[in-house]
């Protein structure tokens, strides 16, 4: 998921009515169509993507991991990193140890159970943190921040000479900003909204939301009953 000055940039060919030659008809084929947030590109392969975040226990959420991770390692890419509610690191581990002995592979992976509030560091200038939405399971989304060091307010103004000594001298001249850039919500309630812990969530400059038909719904308990029930989050 390139980025400048705090702003996404979008990456797509161009398309014409004119005839192509046949060199860039070959050189066009080859393009790659995708989003780049802070250097991680997003091409619509969900195998090609290092970090992976599970919302909730669901089959339709969390069914295709063994495969992502398969698939990963077919292609020889490096075993990912996945993030899932600190509730269900067990039952994943029981998970893939089924995988691992029906298929008889290692499902090389990194899985990082996060509560919720808690952070990771995806990068030096990027970090994930879980927060809690409202489902019929436990559940929980994710924001990411690109996290920057600024000069301190007092600082600003002082000749480059100055600021070198005083970061020398073991004086910290910067602070740590971070912005919410990209936030995903999974199948929530409208209650996320009112959290007050989740007030970055709503400030991120991207929110993810899925797309799933409430007629579709094939969990028993997910019936909704009431009007607040039927708040669900299925799509904007």
């Amino acid at each position: 998921m390139a980025k400048s000055c705090g702003e996404s940039t979008v990456e797509v060919a161009s398309s014409s009515s004119s005839p192509i030659p046949a060199s860039a008809s070959a050189t066009r084929s080859k393009a790659k169509h995708h989003i780049e947030i802070e250097g991680y590109p997003v091409d619509g392969r969900a195998v090609s993507q290092e970090f992976l975040s599970i919302s909730h226990g669901h089959l339709d959420h969390i069914g295709g991991l063994p495969m992502y991770v398969a698939t990963r390692g077919l292609f020889r890419l490096c075993p990912p990193t996945i993030f899932v509610p600190a509730c269900l690191r067990d039952f994943v581990e029981r998970l893939f140890e089924v995988h691992r002995a029906m298929d008889q592979s290692e499902l090389n992976h990194n899985l990082v159970p996060l509560e919720v509030g808690e952070e990771y560091e995806l990068r030096r200038d990027l970090k994930v943190r879980a927060f809690r939405t409202y489902h019929a399971i436990p559940s929980q989304g994710y924001v990411i921040y690109s996290v920057k060091q600024k000069l301190k307010q007092e600082f600003i103004g002082l000749p480059g000479s100055e600021i070198k000594r005083l970061k020398l001298s073991g004086v910290e001249i910067t602070n740590t900003v971070s912005t919410p850039e990209i936030a995903f919500i999974g199948d929530t309630t409208a209650d996320f909204i009112l959290d007050p812990d989740n007030a970055d969530v709503l400030q991120a400059k991207i929110l993810v939301v899925e797309e799933v038909s409430d007629n579709n719904c094939v969990y028993p308990n997910e019936v909704h009953h009431t009007a607040r029930e039927r708040t669900q989050v299925y799509s904007f």
